[in-house]
């Protein structure tokens, strides 16, 4: 997304076990034509300020200017056109609970507006963000605004970072007795947390580590056919893979190897197998 100037800045220490990064995207001259990014689902949220004009998500308006990019399940497409700046603030996997105070199933998959929320001083926020005259002074802004939230906010459960980081060193590739195993918890309860504190259940956060670590593994694909990315993964046959594939990213497999790189010459003269 070099062409719309995106930036990251790490979060200040005491804000990093809940905020995976701030995000900016501003661009010197305005868009001409209408053009979209797919965001991939990993399971975090974002709180997303546009300084802008209005955006597109999956082909509707945003007409507010400040709304949340919630757990989504499924990749979704922004649209940006005109003048583009915009800033946001991504969470880490469960990190966001502390600080929009609502059990995060509820957000799960929308766009939910802010201004629906218990969200105290977000409009003032918006205006002090837009008057600043440098970014790390907006960046200084959303930290301030972070800090004083958790000093007030929800107290998140201990079991859900270990949970986390279990899944995240291997553990979504075990059966969910199995990983139970590991946690001093029930699955009943695991579950209602993970819904309430992560927005999705562990069987559904497990199949998003999936398939994103299936889609990097496309991405640098370079002499090896898809079936073996599926089986790599741990997919019991090829349709399996493609079907759930499908059901997170909105494509095939082939399909985004395809939109990401040209298929080199000699895969195809070789018959090399690409769905």
């Amino acid at each position: 997304m070099a062409y719309l100037g995106f930036q990251l800045f790490s979060p200040s220490q005491l804000l990093r076990p809940y905020i995976k990064s701030f995000w900016y995207l501003q661009r010197a001259n305005p868009l001409p034509t209408l053009h979209k990014e797919f965001m991939h689902p990993s399971g975090g949220y974002s709180i997303v300020f546009n300084l802008g004009d209005k955006l597109l998500l999956d082909e509707q308006p945003i007409p507010e200017k400040i709304f949340l990019d919630g757990a989504n399940t499924v990749s979704r497409k922004m649209g940006f056109s005109g003048y583009v700046e915009v800033l946001g603030i991504r969470f880490q996997v469960g990190g966001a609970y502390p600080f929009l105070g609502v059990p995060l199933n509820e957000l799960r998959n929308q766009p939910t507006f802010l201004d629906a929320l218990p969200q105290p001083g977000l409009q003032e926020l918006q205006e002090r963000i837009q008057e600043a005259k440098t970014l790390p002074a907006r960046i200084a802004l959303l930290e301030e605004w972070l800090l004083n939230r958790l000093r007030i906010g929800q107290e998140p459960s201990d079991i859900i970072p270990a949970s986390l980081a279990l899944l995240l060193q291997g553990g979504w590739q075990k059966p969910m007795p199995e990983l139970m195993q590991e946690l001093p918890i029930s699955q009943r309860q695991l579950e209602r947390l993970y819904q309430a504190q992560v927005g999705m259940s562990p069987k559904q956060f497990t199949k998003l580590l999936r398939v994103e670590k299936a889609r990097l593994a496309i991405k640098q694909l370079k002499d090896q056919s898809l079936t073996r990315v599926g089986t790599d993964l741990g997919y019991f046959d090829q349709s399996h893979f493609i079907r759930e594939f499908k059901s997170v990213i909105q494509m095939t497999p082939h399909e985004y190897l395809k939109r990401n790189f040209r298929i080199p010459q000699e895969y195809v003269k070789a018959g090399k197998s690409f769905k």
